[in-house]
């Protein structure tokens, strides 16, 4: 049992869990063209073995689906689905590499160590994939939390956050072969971090929220009634437009029952509508989401802020280029979100393409004339998803009609 080896299974454990195929590419980079890798020269032998993996057509392969898992990663639409296979994927892909690895060499670790007629390293590579699994879990749970806070990537958090799970995914192998233990110990210390900011922020979400006097069940705090028994809640709480508690509460509760909508939750008990595909009736209470506020009322509701952020548009499209970008990201928050919620993400390669051009277009014209674009651009965008809105409603109700009860 070597130390590079030793350092391979236990050292990308963490580079796993952020990315199925990059650790995998890198890792059959290096065993082809060790020499790309600067600092390779200081442990000879961590090149030893793995002939499989130093194969051109494997890197090619490997590469490829790199590139793909990038693509898809900065997809918001394609994110959500990718990002419930990826906790069974990598462990696999991790194992699977491993097991290459070790390939060449399982016979002679064999003959100097053998437990129960099994490797040894197999095995440790064998629990290494278990620990991809454990961290790709809360990677995954960590990331379900920031997608309830940004769930359309307003705030461009998911962005952020993939970018920098690739640059620690390439930074972190050239780390782990030019210092593996140091490596180690540093992921270990990021991951433990992000463990505890989950747990706080899971902690104060849970006291944030209130206490039935009817039924003592937990309910959230900008909740209208009990989602157990129907009780109202006599001190309501604002939400934000990112679904935190705001220290303020509604005025107008028919107002209040409109962001809720607008933020994908019930009106009734603010539980978070999770399948936009099917009907729109709360999993906790049984509300139909639509009835009280209706569709129509919750259309004029966001045709308000429409016009609000009409004038906003224009006002601030005489800042060139900063101007067009504040309007179109106020547009996307504000107008398209909601909508967004109740609209599937399946869409046509065309018409994805379509608005990628149309929003291409209007920034180079906004560049200079951003009072001008700005609101166009908006005008377009939201009477589009109105559109989609107003069409997906209306066969929703035709169905629901149709269904025998």
């Amino acid at each position: 049992m070597s130390y590079p080896q030793l350092i391979s299974i236990i050292g990308t454990i963490p580079l796993f869990s952020m990315r199925t195929f990059f650790p995998a590419f890198l890792t059959a980079l290096f065993f082809a063209h060790p020499e790309l890798f600067p600092g390779v020269t200081s442990v000879p032998d961590a090149v030893e073995g793995g002939s499989f993996l130093a194969q051109n057509w494997l890197i090619i392969i490997l590469g490829v689906l790199s590139i793909l898992e990038f693509a898809a990663d900065k997809n918001s639409d394609i994110k959500v689905f990718l990002r419930e296979a990826e906790p069974y994927l990598k462990p696999a892909s991790y194992l699977i590499i491993q097991l290459f690895v070790l390939g060449d060499q399982s016979e002679e670790v064999l003959n100097q160590i053998n437990w129960a007629g099994f490797n040894p390293m197999i095995i440790l590579a064998i629990i290494g994939s278990g620990a991809v699994y454990s961290l790709s879990l809360i990677r995954k749970k960590t990331l379900d939390l920031l997608y309830d806070i940004d769930a359309d990537d307003n705030l461009f958090l998911g962005r952020i956050i993939s970018w920098c799970e690739d640059s620690l995914v390439f930074f972190g192998f050239l780390l782990l072969i030019w210092a593996g233990l140091f490596m180690i110990i540093l992921y270990a210390i990021i991951i433990g971090i992000i463990i505890l900011l989950r747990k706080q922020y899971i902690k104060s979400s849970d006291q944030q929220k209130y206490i039935c006097e009817v039924c003592s069940h937990k309910n959230l705090p900008y909740a209208c009634q009990c989602s157990n028994c129907g009780a109202d809640n006599k001190k309501i709480y604002s939400i934000g437009i990112l679904g935190q508690k705001k220290n303020k509460n509604p005025k107008d509760i028919s107002k209040h029952k409109m962001n809720l909508l607008a933020q994908g939750r019930c009106p009734v008990c603010a539980t978070r509508k999770e399948n936009i595909s099917k009907n729109d009736t709360c999993k906790e209470c049984g509300t139909d989401f639509f009835v009280n506020p209706s569709k129509q009322e919750f259309i004029k509701f966001l045709d308000r802020r429409y016009y609000i952020l009409m004038g906003i548009s224009f006002i601030i499209g005489f800042i060139p280029i900063l101007g067009f970008v504040v309007s179109a990201s106020l547009v996307s928050i504000y107008l398209l979100s909601p909508y967004r919620r109740y609209i599937s993400k399946k869409g046509t390669i065309l018409s994805k393409l379509l608005i990628k051009i149309l929003t291409v277009l209007f920034f180079i014209f906004g560049s200079a004339l951003g009072f001008i674009a700005a609101p166009i651009y908006a005008t377009i965008r939201y009477f589009v998803i109105r559109s989609q809105f107003r069409l997906i409603k209306k066969s929703k109700e035709q169905l629901a009609n149709r269904t025998p009860k």
